[in-house]
C-alpha cells in the first residue's frame, strides 16, 4: 500500500468519525451517567475533589515559592484544571482499545468514534470544573474579562491536538500493550517539567527548558487568556505546528493499521 492511499483511507477513516458525532456524544454522555449513576451529585464529587486539592495545594506552594497569592493561586488553579483535562484524555488513549474490545469485534465503526467518546467524557468534567477557574479568578485573581473568551478557540484548538495525539497513543498502545505504564510514567515526568507548580519566572535565563514544551505551549495558550493577557506567537505557532504533524501520524497510523486492530485485541 502506498503512503497515498494509506492516508486517503485513514483521511476517509478520521472523516467518518467525526461526522458520527451523534453516536460518540452519547455514547460519552451514557458513560458519564452510568459512572454516577448511585451518586446524589454525580460528576461534582470531581469538582469538589479537584477544588479541595487546588486550594491545599495553591496555598502550600505559593508559601514555598514565597510568591504572591494573587498572582499564583490563579495561575496554578487555571494549570491544575487543564492538567487534568489533558493528562485525563492521554491516559484514557493509554487503555487503547481494550475497554471496546467486545464492540470493535463484532460491529464495524469509525476508531475515531472511541476515542472521541473519551474525549467528550472529559470535556464533561473539564465543564464542570470550570466553575473553579472562576471562583478563583472572581475571589482571589484579576476578576473576568472579555479577554477571557480568547480562551474558547484556544480550548478548541488544544483539544483536536489531544484527539489526534489520542488516536496515535490508543492504537499505539493496543499494539504494544506494555507502552501503557510508559505512557503513564511519562505523563507524570511531563507534569513536573511543566510550569504548573512552578511559574516560568523562576528560571530566569534557562526560560529554553520550558520554551521546548509542547504541553506548556498548550496549556498557555488558553491559561493566558483566563489570566488576563494575550497568548504568544510562540503559543500558538507551537500548537498550530503540532496540529499538522499530528494530523498526518492520526491520518497515517488509521489507514495503515485499522484493519488490524481487530485483531490485535
Amino acid at each position: 500500500m502506498t503512503l497515498h492511499s494509506t492516508l486517503k483511507l485513514g483521511l476517509e477513516e478520521l472523516k467518518e468519525g467525526f461526522t458520527c458525532h451523534e453516536r460518540w456524544l452519547y455514547m460519552a454522555i451514557q458513560d458519564i451517567k452510568l459512572r454516577y449513576r448511585r451518586s446524589v451529585i454525580g460528576p461534582w464529587w470531581v469538582t469538589i475533589s479537584t477544588g479541595f486539592m487546588v486550594l491545599m495545594l495553591g496555598f502550600l506552594w505559593s508559601h514555598i515559592f514565597g510568591s504572591d497569592l494573587e498572582n499564583f493561586f490563579p495561575f496554578f488553579a487555571v494549570g491544575m484544571v487543564l492538567w487534568g483535562w489533558m493528562s485525563g484524555q492521554i491516559l484514557d488513549a493509554a487503555g487503547g482499545y481494550f475497554q471496546f474490545g467486545g464492540v470493535i469485534k463484532q460491529i464495524r465503526l469509525p476508531f475515531p468514534i472511541f476515542t472521541l467518546r473519551l474525549n467528550v467524557r472529559q470535556l464533561i468534567i473539564l465543564a464542570h470544573n470550570t466553575i473553579i477557574i472562576a471562583l478563583v479568578l472572581l475571589l482571589i485573581g484579576k476578576g473576568l474579562s472579555w479577554i477571557n473568551l480568547i480562551a474558547i478557540p484556544s480550548l478548541i484548538l488544544i483539544q483536536l491536538n489531544l484527539t489526534l495525539l489520542s488516536i496515535v497513543v490508543t492504537i499505539f498502545c493496543t499494539r504494544y500493550q506494555d507502552m501503557t505504564q510508559v505512557v503513564t510514567v511519562g505523563t507524570t515526568i511531563i507534569f513536573f517539567f511543566t510550569p504548573i507548580l512552578w511559574q516560568v519566572e523562576i528560571l530566569k535565563d534557562r526560560t529554553y527548558l520550558v520554551e521546548m514544551n509542547l504541553i506548556y505551549h498548550w496549556i498557555e495558550t488558553i491559561r493566558a487568556p483566563l489570566l488576563g493577557h494575550l497568548p504568544s506567537v510562540s503559543n500558538y505557532l507551537w500548537s498550530l505546528a503540532s496540529l499538522a504533524v499530528l494530523s498526518l501520524l492520526a491520518t497515517y497510523f488509521l489507514g495503515r493499521y485499522r484493519s488490524r486492530i481487530a485483531y490485535w485485541l
